[in-house]
């Protein structure tokens, strides 16, 4: 409330400046015209001045405020872009979250195991450590889940992977290297990321799927569609996969984007793919659907799946539960469900949660 109050006193405070600046333009501007008028009529009558003569004196102070109108409006545009280059500038300023190697070493042609040891993270300016003590090994072909409550570290472990954040403590190794050796570029190529915030750019299906792989072929493309259970929607487009989606996909509804996203991430083949809250935002049942086609589609896949939904969970090979950044529960989700703790509390929550929507 406080942030709205003092935005709508701003917004007032410069709609009243550029209205008194085109006021005070205006009113200007016709003084000068009417006094030039009254000044050359009066010279016209003496034989003075002619009557074309007087024509140019009164427009020319029309034509010179044509020039200056616009001057209020520049004043106001320029106090906007001397703060926005601020904010950029603070951005470009701030220091690295990452810091690179000088020296990065070759990545490796297959990152297995990818094993996290100890690893604690925290980011900067903060008191406490995001994320502490955290242990993950990822075989090839092995799928895992981590969930938690928001808060609980799933994101901050998704960013260190990405290697978007450094850990404080800790080993990160992608087949038996040290992550913090390699570029981060290198890091990312081996794990790849489905966010729940993909972005989809103002052009065609095809165009967006080639983001992930340019030489693709027609087969390839549509392969990845229809993993990412998107192909029958394709299909029945009218210009298939040269169809337009729209500015961030506006054209497409929530699980079509997310699908659309996992079918790109499918495309670029990483070897660890990262599902991060793939189904956040979507109503219950999309979201469920979504989960469940999202498992299927990484069948045989190495996959990392962070999210807060349990639905679908009994696919994964491990679960891992965290609360306060640290791990309270892991193991087959079967197992863990059918004993007193953590996971089987969220799973009562979320099916009362469920009931409820159901009621209505």
């Amino acid at each position: 409330r406080r942030a709205d109050t003092a935005l709508t006193r701003i917004a007032s405070r410069a709609a009243t400046a550029t209205a008194l600046g085109d006021g005070l333009t205006a009113l200007v501007s016709g003084l000068t015209v009417t006094a030039a008028a009254l000044v050359g009529v009066q010279a016209v009558a003496d034989g003075r001045l002619g009557g074309v003569t007087l024509a140019v004196v009164v427009l020319t102070p029309l034509a010179a405020f044509e020039a200056v109108l616009g001057m209020p409006l520049a004043v106001q545009y320029r106090q906007r872009v001397r703060r926005s280059a601020e904010r950029v500038h603070e951005i470009l300023d701030a220091p690295e979250p990452v810091r690179e190697p000088e020296r990065p070493r070759q990545a490796p042609a297959r990152p297995f195991p990818l094993v996290v040891k100890g690893l604690t993270a925290r980011y900067a300016g903060q008191d406490r450590d995001a994320l502490a003590g955290l242990d993950l090994r990822l075989e090839e072909g092995r799928r895992v889940a981590v969930v938690g409550p928001s808060g609980a570290g799933k994101t901050t472990l998704a960013q260190v992977l990405l290697r978007f954040l450094d850990p404080e403590a800790g080993a990160y190794t992608l087949g038996g290297v040290d992550a913090r050796s390699l570029d981060g570029d290198d890091v990312r190529r081996l794990v790849g990321l489905c966010a729940q915030d993909a972005h989809l750019f103002d052009s065609s299906v095809r165009e967006n799927l080639l983001l992930a792989k340019k030489d693709a072929t027609e087969p390839e493309l549509r392969g990845a569609l229809a993993r990412a259970r998107l192909l029958d929607w394709a299909d029945s487009l009218h210009d298939g996969l040269d169809t337009l989606v729209g500015e961030h996909g506006a054209r497409l509804s929530g699980g079509q984007r997310q699908r659309l996203a996992l079918a790109r991430a499918l495309l670029a083949d990483f070897p660890v793919l990262l599902l991060d809250e793939p189904a956040e935002h979507l109503d219950l049942p999309t979201a469920d659907a979504l989960t469940a086609d999202l498992l299927a589609a990484t069948e045989g896949r190495t996959t990392l799946l962070v999210t807060h939904r349990l639905a679908g969970l009994e696919a994964v090979d491990e679960v891992i539960v965290l609360a306060g950044g640290r791990v309270v529960q892991r193991g087959p989700y079967a197992e863990l469900v059918a004993l007193p703790g953590p996971l089987r509390r969220m799973a009562e929550r979320e099916a009362a949660t469920e009931e409820r929507a159901g009621a209505r």
